[in-house]
């Protein structure tokens, strides 16, 4: 720092003797820092130097700042084998030049919650970090930069922390092979082991695109989770803020001669700051513990603390024109879907009627004109709706400009350029009339009047619920020559924000679906939002893709009702595809508690597809935890069929595991219960010429939060059958086994599992209950909550009978299903009729009912 001013104007200086050096300072800091520390019981290590480093004990998280010779800081977690992380050092990327510390102040203000590290720049760039715990579970980092020149600076690029400029060593276990870790952005996610991190996900290309091709995965957005199986322990780093940065973190671990590495950063945007400005930058939580999963919920809950967003109580239900109709939906066709939707769906929640791309003129994705399939407009179609009790949605993707677009050739002003000025192409439009498209510049004034103009049209003509779509063009590297240097626009979030503000301001009580923008709450805050990949029609779609999507969908559910309602695409369960695959979908959109975004021809939909969408109908609001995302749920590989059938003995292999997201997790409350729902995914599908698999899954009940003594009563909600007890199987004479047992279910009696086995692709939803001494429901095939709609359910002992009241939409089929807990059936009544029921598998009663008003009220008399 020599011939640099040591305290920039704007600055306050840390207090030290003038008359000493700085390193001299440096080292007298430390040592009383240290002797105040170690009187506090602090944790002391040894620097590089020799000298005591005070260690901030956060729960089990340790933090040390080594004052000699840089501020390189480290990170270990008691309990915790192996784990390491540092020395790590933070570097800015200004005026296009890569810098990093040339000296660095320490501070503990006496503080043991508490460290401040100032690193200094050559250009006269200060970054302070200032590192505070609540002592007992988290540690935050707050950023502050200052530009202490006289100069204007470009900020390209900040590292927060990181140990590849420090050579720093990063160990997450005694044994990588055991890491895992969870990766996440807006649309995707995954868990993957941390010794084969996979960048990009490629098992399906032939599919639309919710993104530009350009947006690549290549480090975790916002959050990242670290779980060692071994050590069972978890990791996690999480930005709290994202208002004008995307912050990102980035990790691998050593590999052969390569060094594993950690680092915590973002993309600049080519921020200008002026002379002696000094900004906040994104700000970081760290926390470590034994659940993984609940680390993100708390995570997630700090986040919304922090921001206060506003969210609907109830997630909506709504029908989206895309997969029916694509390009050539009407407004005849949205008005004759309303009709049948008001009858069959509007009493199940449904509210909105979506139009998406195809009602704009010259089908462009940014022009605000209706076309010939719409001739008396928009607003026509809105009173109509209205009329059935509806609100009218519409699609638009109000940042992207197409070159056909007038604005392009009117206004090229507003667009983002290129290096020679010129608007810069982003991407080729996929669909018709295809052509180069561009991004808005909401940096512009011009640009931003433009947008209000066009939100403030749609609401006029009678809009309340807009879906945004490729909003995340101004997240992109691209968007950096942007109308104001001095707004974060490409790499960042703040222009992005400033879109959605302008949207809201001009719908505001619209619901806004966004779909690709920035996604933690803030300002400029969306309150539902797209979580995974496109979903597509039934029936074209890789098993893998899917199993894919939604184990993407799987890492998002802890956001759920905490920065906004989660929205998993559409949902789609018509033709072609199979009935096996459309419950599948229904389940995973059930179950993620989120919106439901119906998207099926519902003038020629199947009865019995009817079934399965009015199952999934209303959402139940809370969402599923996917209990193998970090520790495996296993399964007893293959089963060799004619072997069986001779009763020949094979050595049985060893369990495999399933791919992580393949089990959720869900516990219900209702007035008269309270149960567990577990769905089941397996998304493997045999060639034509190989053996159909049989894929089980051992559950254990500790994963499901139950006690291994316990045994209750299963319910498989798609099939409707009663499976008896749990853990049980069939016992045969001899214990003599063979194919037909598997039509039970149920494959295993060992206690404190839930073993169940079917062949894929496909999905199992199984209601698990506590036993009773008496009869009782074990569930319905009404809702897939599996009993929600039943209310007032009690046993009456004097009198033997079993009653309750069914709330659904009158003209609704369906069936209960209950224990006869060793009693006989005698006598049913339907609303003071009586009625007809049947024996059902393993000791049930089925009871059939056609609701005939709401609610209905039923009764079962026994005996016994």
């Amino acid at each position: 720092m020599i011939g640099k001013p040591r305290h920039p104007k704007g600055t306050p200086p840390m207090p030290h003797p003038p008359t000493h050096s700085r390193r001299a300072f440096l080292k007298t800091a430390a040592t009383v820092a240290s002797a105040a520390m170690a009187s506090k019981g602090w944790p002391q290590e040894k620097s590089a130097a020799g000298m005591a480093v005070p260690v901030m004990k956060n729960g089990n998280l340790l933090l040390s700042i080594n004052n000699e010779p840089n501020g390189s800081v480290n990170f270990e977690i008691e309990g915790w084998p192996g784990f390491h992380i540092g020395p790590l050092m933070p570097a800015l990327t200004v005026d296009g030049t890569s810098i990093q510390p040339e000296d660095c102040e320490t501070s503990s203000e006496q503080n043991p919650k508490k460290r401040i590290a100032r690193y200094s720049f050559s250009g006269g760039m200060i970054l302070t970090l200032e590192f505070e715990g609540d002592g007992e579970s988290v540690a935050w980092i707050q950023p502050v930069l200052h530009n202490g020149s006289e100069k204007e600076k470009t900020l390209n690029h900040v590292v927060l922390l990181g140990s590849r400029l420090s050579s720093g060593e990063v160990s997450f276990g005694a044994d990588p092979a055991s890491v895992r870790v969870l990766e996440q952005g807006n649309y995707w996610g995954r868990v993957v082991p941390i010794t084969r991190q996979a960048k990009e996900s490629s098992s399906q290309t032939n599919l639309e695109p919710n993104e530009a091709p350009s947006q690549q995965k290549v480090a975790s957005d916002l959050v990242c989770t670290v779980y060692d199986r071994n050590a069972r322990m978890a990791f996690l780093t999480g930005y709290e803020s994202s208002e004008r940065w995307l912050g990102r973190i980035e990790l691998a671990a050593q590999e052969a001669e390569e060094k594993g590495y950690w680092e915590l950063g973002f993309d600049g945007g080519d921020l200008l700051i002026n002379p002696g400005e000094t900004i906040s930058l994104e700000r970081v939580s760290l926390s470590a513990g034994p659940e993984p999963w609940s680390l993100l919920e708390r995570y997630g809950d700090r986040v919304r603390n922090r921001h206060q967003p506003s969210i609907p109580d109830v997630p909506p239900v709504s029908w989206c024109s895309w997969y029916p109709y694509r390009l050539g939906v009407t407004d005849e066709r949205l008005l004759e879907t309303a009709r049948i939707a008001a009858e069959r769906l509007k009493p199940l929640g449904l509210s909105i009627i979506e139009v998406d791309l195809g009602w704009q003129k010259d089908q462009l994705p940014s022009t605000f004109e209706e076309n010939d399939q719409f001739p008396q407009g928009l607003a026509r179609v809105a009173e109509e709706l209205e009329k059935s009790g509806f609100k009218l949605g519409v699609w638009t993707a109000p940042f992207t400009i197409s070159e056909f677009d007038p604005l392009y050739k009117e206004h090229p002003e507003w667009l983002i350029a290129d290096e020679k000025g010129e608007p810069a192409a982003y991407w080729t439009w996929f669909w018709a009339p295809h052509g180069k498209v561009f991004i808005l510049d909401l940096t512009h004034p011009g640009a931003q009047e433009w947008l209000r103009t066009q939100m403030t049209s749609l609401y006029q003509r009678g809009v309340r619920y807009l879906k945004s779509d490729f909003i995340g063009c101004e997240s992109d590297a691209l968007a950096r020559r942007r109308h104001n240097p001095r707004i974060v626009a490409g790499g960042g979030t703040e222009a992005g924000r400033i879109g959605a503000r302008i949207i809201r301001e001009s719908l505001p009580d619209a619901l806004l679906l966004n779909c690709g923008g920035p996604e933690m709450p803030g300002s400029g805050h969306w309150p539902l939002l797209y979580s995974c990949g496109d979903t597509g029609n039934t029936g074209f779609l890789t098993s893998k893709f899917q199993q894919e999507n939604y184990q993407a969908l799987a890492c998002h559910l802890f956001k759920n009702h905490r920065w906004g309602i989660i929205q998993p695409s559409c949902l789609c369960v018509g033709l072609p595809g199979s009935i096996e695959e459309a419950r599948l979908r229904a389940t995973i959109a059930f179950m993620a508690g989120g919106q439901i975004d119906i998207s099926d021809t519902l003038t020629s939909l199947p009865e019995e597809r009817w079934e399965i969408l009015t199952a999934t109908l209303p959402p139940l609001g809370i969402s599923a935890r996917p209990i193998d995302l970090f520790d495996p749920v296993y399964g007893k590989p293959g089963y060799a069929y004619s072997a069986a059938c001779q009763e020949k003995g094979l050595p049985e292999p060893p369990p495999e595991e399933h791919p992580p997201g393949s089990v959720w997790h869900l516990h219900v409350k209702a007035d008269w219960d309270e149960w567990d729902l577990v769905s089941l995914f397996t998304f493997k599908k045999e060639k034509a010429d190989e053996n159909p698999e049989i894929r089980n899954f051992m559950v254990p009940f500790s994963m499901l939060g139950l006690q291994e003594s316990e045994r209750l009563w299963g319910y498989d909600f798609w099939d409707r059958q009663a499976l008896g007890t749990v853990p049980g199987k069939r016992r045969n004479p001899r214990d003599y086994s063979h194919p037909g047992d598997f039509q039970d279910l149920l494959t295993g009696d060992a206690p404190g599992a839930l073993d169940i086995s079917f062949v894929g692709p496909g999905v199992k939803l199984i209601c698990l209950r506590r036993q009773r001494s008496h009869p009782w429901v074990l569930g319905t095939s009404f809702h897939q909550s599996c009993g929600t709609e039943l209310r007032q359910v009690t046993w009456d002992d004097a009198h033997g009978i079993l009653r309750g009241e069914l709330h659904r939409p009158p003209g609704e089929s369906g069936v209960l299903v209950i224990h006869n807990s060793g009693k006989t059936p005698r006598e049913l009544q339907i609303d003071g009729e009586y009625s007809e029921f049947r024996l059902g598998a393993n000791g049930s009663t089925v009871v059939p009912i056609v609701a005939a008003m709401e609610p209905s009220r039923w009764s079962l008399q026994f005996s016994g």
